[in-house]
């Protein structure tokens, strides 16, 4: 069940999103080229105008306004600014987060797994993308596609104690007495510790449900979600 939102950026130009899952990607390829090529016929958009990381759970942000000859970098986020390029993340639970807004020209993409979010990727990338006058005035807008939900992403106890120190509400206990980590929570969190305002729209879906439309790691699911933003215009 392919996903699609478009949204206004200003009377000429348009944010596009766009989530594929099993049933656009049926072979689940992990092969970049692969990749490449399924985004295009979904996209319209020519493959070389498609940016895929080389993604490692980690904090590296790579900035494709200044230059465009990565071929698959390494790194966890995306900063675009030109019409025309989609900045890919790739997801099987993790949280795949865009941002934008109408004061700036930028637009992000950032994949946030329990150890990204941890270590504060997105609140990193968009004070590296966004100017500290539009992470403040509430012109910034974000979308968080399907993800692992805090009802039923389970989490050990050295995991979990990471959180705990800094916001255990993002923790519960289910009925078997195992840990449960909700991501979105903890991130709801970190941006409103760093004085960070943004309008989140949510899907609320989450992969481990809904793991016969959308691929889950959680559920040995061997491929991964293609999220997608470009902007229009």
């Amino acid at each position: 069940m392919a996903l699609f939102h478009s949204f206004p950026l200003s009377e000429e130009k348009k944010i596009k999103i766009l989530i594929a899952g099993k049933k656009e990607l049926p072979a689940g390829s992990l092969d970049v080229r692969t990749q490449r090529k399924e985004i295009s016929r979904l996209t319209g958009i020519s493959e070389s105008k498609v940016h895929i990381l080389n993604q490692v759970h980690g904090d590296g942000i790579v900035d494709l306004t200044t230059t465009e000859s990565f071929s698959f970098p390494e790194g966890d986020a995306l900063v675009g600014e030109e019409s025309g390029r989609v900045l890919c993340i790739k997801t099987a639970d993790c949280m795949p987060l865009f941002f934008w807004s109408s004061r700036s020209s930028r637009f992000v993409a950032v994949h946030s797994g329990w150890k990204g979010t941890l270590s504060g990727i997105v609140e990193k990338t968009l004070k590296f993308a966004f100017s500290e006058s539009v992470l403040r005035d509430d012109s910034l807008l974000g979308y968080l596609g399907p993800s692992a939900s805090g009802s039923r992403y389970e989490v050990g106890e050295d995991v979990a104690r990471l959180f705990r120190k800094e916001f255990p509400d993002c923790l519960k206990q289910n009925g078997e007495n195992k840990t449960l980590l909700d991501l979105e929570s903890f991130l709801n969190f970190r941006l409103e510790k760093n004085g960070i305002r943004v309008l989140l729209r949510s899907e609320k879906i989450c992969t481990m449900k809904e793991d016969s439309d959308f691929f889950s790691h959680r559920k040995k699911d061997v491929g991964r979600n293609l999220n997608l933003i470009w902007k229009e215009g």
